[in-house]
């Protein structure tokens, strides 16, 4: 199998897991930072969690995929 056959695969195997991945990153980002605020539970503490989790969630996926990436190649 050469890369050109290969490379749609890839796109859909990264596409679905993206998607369960980084939703699943996001929400835990989510529980965290709705914790760690000093009023937990309120709106306030929701609207700061839903803005400070995108970062971290993003950076966590792309590192759990890349490594699922070349863990699949190999």
């Amino acid at each position: 199998m050469d890369s050109n056959d290969r490379n749609p695969n890839d796109r859909r195997w990264l596409r679905e897991w993206a998607l369960r991945i980084g939703g699943t990153a996001y929400l835990l980002f989510v529980f965290a930072f709705l914790v760690g605020h000093p009023r937990p539970g309120s709106i306030d503490s929701l609207t700061h969690a839903l803005g400070m989790a995108v970062v971290p969630a993003l950076i966590g996926t792309l590192a759990a995929l890349a490594v699922m990436l070349y863990l699949r190649r190999r």
